[in-house]
């Protein structure tokens, strides 16, 4: 018996010696279960004594609906429940020490009060707010004063939230003096954004998405590094706005996805631009100002352009495209193959790297007008562009038909590319067409001894 006892105890040993975690500070601990939801913080504690109580130190409250939905209970007794499940720990949670929180679940008219009231009991504590409501259609106020805090630094809100900015800030009083990220998917209609964003003077990351707005301009706050601005309509009438204004000389990071007509945009030179992603509506005011806004981004790394920004690009009257001296990844959405501005784009692009490119229809999709009429085919440049010969180390091609103009371009590349390494190629063909692709680009005599071809189906 009892050498059957040491035999355990040496087990029990080994098992403590192997486990490494809880041996770990409790600082460390609390910052592993901060990333996790609440409920599965909580359920730690039967893991061992040294387990138990350690939630109550994790600075950051995560709760969900999502454990309550069971086959077993309907969708409005999973939300009743949650509800209740709130109401029965606030003494416990919310006395508890706080950094984070984040309140994420549908919600009725009986149980918003009760949702905002959680809001505003945390507020004046936390440096970090996720806030999102869920509604079968019907739209909640939320009043920004209820949320004035000095302490937040990112808030995010997404859902069926109706924004309400009942106050006027003065230089003196900002709601968020200290707010660094704020991320609005919600109701906006009427509210005047600029007024909103004053009261955030040290705002750097702003992400936003309108639908069915009516503002007739926009001023992005000049202190931000990275701008992420969508909006779009529920129908189809075209919606045209005097201004947008991104003055923004600190800027790092932008994505633009605009369905509206702008009469006008102010930029600024971008220094320290790294990424810009651009997907512009081709009506006839954004045509004018398109290659202005990319002159002022020249100086970015990563650059996508998307379907819609490639149309306004085809259209202008006047296209000069600026030295992009810092690109080394240049993505490319084609609604239909244009390889006369492709090339336009590889001798503005002296370091580019990779070279990625997405053709978005079938081959006897076309579009009218300027378009049509520019589309010429293929047209054997007159001058190899530097970073073909210099940088250029991958490309890749998706949606690839197998035109005449395509596989003169593929040629090109793998012929003249001195330093290419994979030329990738994505077909919607059959398997059969596949095989026939890769050994026609397979008999091109390359430029580079490196480079590997691939000819996969999507």
């Amino acid at each position: 018996m009892g050498k059957r006892r040491k035999q355990r105890q040496r087990k029990t040993k080994a098992a403590v010696d192997r486990d490494v975690i809880s041996r770990l500070p409790d600082e460390i601990l609390c910052n592993i279960l901060s990333f996790l939801p609440t409920r599965t913080s909580v359920a730690t504690s039967v893991l061992s004594r040294r387990w138990r109580y350690l939630w109550k130190k994790v600075q950051a409250l995560d709760l969900s609906d999502d454990f309550f939905y069971t086959p077993e209970l309907s969708r409005d007794e999973a939300q009743e429940r949650f509800l209740i499940f709130l109401k029965e720990f606030e003494p416990l949670l919310l006395p508890l020490p706080m950094r984070k929180f984040r309140l994420s679940c549908p919600v009725g008219q009986f149980g918003y009060t009760d949702l905002i009231g959680w809001i505003e009991h945390v507020i004046g504590r936390v440096s970090e707010l996720y806030f999102s409501v869920r509604s079968d259609g019907q739209t909640y106020e939320l009043y920004f004063r209820n949320l004035h805090s000095t302490s937040l630094v990112s808030l995010v809100l997404d859902g069926n939230i109706m924004i309400v900015v009942d106050f006027v800030p003065t230089p003196s009083e900002s709601i968020f003096p200290s707010l660094k990220n704020l991320e609005l998917n919600v109701i906006f209609n009427y509210v005047d954004l600029d007024l909103l964003l004053s009261g955030c003077p040290a705002l750097e990351t702003l992400r936003i998405t309108l639908t069915d707005f009516r503002l007739e301009a926009f001023h992005m706050p000049r202190s931000l590094k990275s701008l992420t601005f969508e909006e779009q309509y529920s129908d189809s009438e075209d919606v045209t706005l005097e201004l947008l204004e991104v003055n923004t000389p600190s800027l790092e990071y932008l994505r633009l996805s605009l369905r509206g007509c702008y009469a006008q945009i102010l930029v600024c030179d971008y220094p320290n631009i790294k990424k810009a992603s651009l997907d512009i509506s081709r009506k006839s005011g954004n045509i004018a100002w398109v290659p202005k806004l990319l002159r002022a981004l020249c100086k970015t790394k990563f650059l996508w352009l998307q379907v819609s920004t490639i149309e306004c690009l085809i259209c202008a009257p006047v296209l000069v495209l600026p030295d992009f001296c810092n690109l080394i990844q240049l993505q490319l959405d084609f609604h239909s193959f244009q390889s006369s501005l492709l090339i336009d784009l590889l001798h503005s692009c002296p370091k580019l790297q990779a070279l990625k490119i997405y053709i978005s229809q079938c081959m006897n999709s076309i579009l009218s007008g300027s378009y049509l009429k520019s589309h010429n085919g293929w047209t054997q440049p007159l001058s190899i562009p530097h970073c073909i010969v210099s940088h250029l180390n991958t490309v890749e091609h998706r949606g690839y038909l197998n035109t005449p103009e395509e596989h003169e371009f593929t040629a090109y590349i793998l012929q003249r590319g001195l330093v290419l390494k994979t030329m990738r190629i994505h077909t919607k063909y059959n398997l059969d067409s596949k095989c026939e692709i890769y050994e026609a680009l397979s008999q091109i005599q390359k430029g580079s001894s490196m480079c590997r071809l691939e000819v996969k189906t999507n």
